[in-house]
């Protein structure tokens, strides 16, 4: 089922309100996020820094990037019109700048390739224009697809 514009949109806030009203660790990170835009295999979105999302010595906690290429990647899946995303089999980031409270970051996620049983996508995060991490997020989506044993 593919998803475009508006729908995908609606689609994967819709989602995103299912995950935030499960209140686990998801609506913790992203309670607070604004979905931007949506096509099939694309999602932006924006989180203002909390002060809940630093570490130590003030800066964007690099768990919490981490969290959110594996959401932002799971949302990119979403939008091509799934109601689950699979689960993680890989994720990879690399940490470019910093950025802190009071700040916000852009994410912009991407499904590379979609195949029968793997997903592969990339999220870049952005803070005042500025990429402050990149990351890869790899899903088993056989299930979703229709090509895994139900």
């Amino acid at each position: 089922m593919a998803t475009t514009g508006t729908s995908a949109l609606n689609h994967v806030r819709k989602l995103a309100q299912i995950i935030k009203a499960q209140n686990g660790f998801d609506a913790y990170c992203f309670g607070n996020m604004n979905l931007l835009s949506a096509d099939a295999g694309h999602v932006r979105g924006e989180i203002p820094i909390e002060k809940g999302y630093l570490n130590a010595i003030g800066g964007t906690h690099g768990g919490w990037l981490s969290t959110l290429v594996d959401v932002g990647g799971s949302l990119a899946i979403a939008s091509h019109g799934f109601s689950t995303t699979g689960v993680s089999t890989d994720l990879s980031v690399s940490f470019l700048a910093a950025s802190g409270e009071g700040s916000t970051v852009v994410f912009d996620a991407r499904v590379l390739k979609m195949g029968r049983t793997l997903a592969y996508t990339r999220v870049d995060i952005f803070s005042n224009d500025k990429m402050i991490a990149t990351g890869s997020h790899t899903k088993f989506v056989a299930k979703e697809t229709g090509q895994g044993k139900q």
